[in-house]
């Protein structure tokens, strides 16, 4: 797994190239599908640097930080959190983090979840949904051991000022199948849960649910259709929704126009 620094302004040429180290304990081959999350001065005013912090996230589920500031070391790395994935529970990471700022603490937002193997129902299969803390944020700390759930807790018990954040078991071999969305005080999932027993090979469902950003407590949990949900796209009071798939008549709350669910923000 590797993060390449590249200087766009100049001839294309690599900068840096940063290695991201692999988990001897994980039997996945491990790249970076997603796309880096970036945070910069120009995001949020505690961002007190020049440059930015990144946040990678692997296949085989570790959130890793990069210093790319001017404060310490250089494109140093630690690893902020190990959702101790292998390809028995299934829980990959394909899809990118978001981040928001919660309590003056910056809070990443992601879920687990092999795309690749929608259908996937073996009783090892154990996806979940995070919010975890960045509690060194703004500065770089290297960070021994990992965070991983046992720093981290589970509704109806909020996360203290010494826990890392919460997470969530996602039940029946539910996958995330794309990227966070946080709006206002909650963070929405797109899910998809495959169909089993004698109709196992038939489209699942498309979920989308939603839980408090701070606690992880459930606000949302509704079916849309069967197939696949994209990102939810927030603009204005509106949430957008597209769905691989075919949407579930007269949903609560829920507008359609072909492929396309809208909701009230």
């Amino acid at each position: 797994s590797v993060v390449y620094i590249i200087d766009i302004e100049g001839e294309g040429e690599i900068l840096k190239t940063i290695n991201i180290t692999d988990t001897s304990s994980s039997n996945i081959v491990n790249s970076i599908p997603a796309d880096l999350t970036i945070i910069t001065a120009d995001q949020t005013q505690k961002a007190n640097y020049h440059g930015a912090m990144i946040y990678a996230a692997d296949l085989e589920g570790k959130i890793t930080k990069i210093n790319a500031t001017d404060n310490g070391n250089m494109f140093d790395q630690t690893v902020l959190f190990n959702a101790e994935s292998n390809s028995s529970n299934g829980r990959y990471i394909y899809n990118s983090l978001e981040a928001t700022i919660n309590n003056d603490k910056l809070w990443l937002y992601f879920g687990t979840g092999n795309t690749q193997k929608l259908q996937d129902q073996s009783n090892k299969t154990q996806n979940r949904v995070y919010g975890i803390k960045d509690k060194d944020f703004p500065s770089y700390v290297d960070i021994n051991p990992p965070g991983d759930v046992s720093k981290c807790k589970t509704s109806p018990t909020c996360p203290g000022s010494s826990d890392l954040g919460w997470y969530v078991n996602l039940p029946n071999a539910q996958k995330l199948t794309a990227e966070p969305t946080v709006d206002k005080d909650r963070v929405y999932f797109p899910i998809y849960e495959p169909t089993s027993g004698t109709n196992a090979c038939k489209t699942g469902k498309a979920i989308l649910t939603a839980y408090d950003s701070k606690c992880g407590n459930s606000v949302l949990n509704v079916n849309l259709g069967t197939g696949v949900l994209s990102k939810v796209v927030k603009q204005g009071d509106n949430l957008y929704i597209g769905i691989a798939g075919e949407v579930n008549k007269n949903i609560s709350g829920f507008t359609s126009k072909d492929n396309i669910i809208t909701g009230k923000s």
